[in-house]
């Protein structure tokens, strides 16, 4: 019985150890993890089949023009439970650079840069972010434009009809500009006269 208990105690450590490396070999690095600044946030997802990561979350205003660029691309299962096979563009440096992804858990990725050799590239490591992250890409829409204010109808008095063209116009008293009195129209009264047709004087007052 001793002799079975030693040998289910020196496979108990290969059991262990075979299935912590199947739980890392089923964690995919599909998510959205922060990434090693801590600056900004990188959505891995499937695109047609291999992996592609863009930026979703940026901690400073000013870095907000690089909001959805992609940073990742051509991703594809390599062997060991990693992802590799893609590249990985660094925007400070404005350089692409080979790229390996490393599943650690659930919670932890490892992201391998490097340009050919990866004994000489950089290790990074990504923490999952939180499901509350506020999106840099799914803002409040921005406030409607404000319409202009409605110009206020103004009620005019009705205008009296305009003559038609080349009638004269009757003279007016209240055509008199300012401070000017227009003489008041006498009566015009005639008389016909056997030779000389009709003639045309002013009447004489009281008549």
């Amino acid at each position: 019985m001793t002799r079975i208990l030693r040998r289910h105690l020196a496979v108990a450590p290969l059991v262990l150890m075979t299935s912590a490396s199947g739980a890392l070999a089923a964690a995919s690095p599909i998510g959205t993890w922060i990434d090693h600044t801590g600056r900004g946030a990188v959505e891995i997802s499937d695109c047609n089949g291999a992996l592609c990561g863009r930026i979703v979350w940026l901690k400073s205003a000013g870095d907000r023009e690089a909001c959805g660029m992609q940073i990742i691309g051509d991703v594809r299962p390599a062997s060991g439970g990693s992802w590799g096979g893609g590249w990985i563009y660094d925007p400070e440096a404005k350089s692409k650079y080979d790229v390996e992804l490393t599943p650690l858990g659930d919670q932890k990725l490892q992201v391998l840069g490097y340009a050919g050799m990866k004994l000489f590239g950089e290790t990074m490591t990504w923490t999952r972010a939180p499901t509350d992250l506020t999106r840099c890409d799914q803002s409040a829409s921005a406030t409607p434009e404000a319409t202009a204010p409605k110009a206020r109808s103004e009620t005019r008095p009705p205008q009296p009809p305009v003559p038609p063209a080349g009638a004269k116009r009757p003279e007016r008293e209240a055509d008199a500009a300012p401070g000017e009195t227009r003489p008041r129209q006498s009566k015009q009264c005639s008389i016909k006269i056997d030779g000389l047709g009709e003639l045309i004087f002013p009447c004489l007052k009281g008549e």
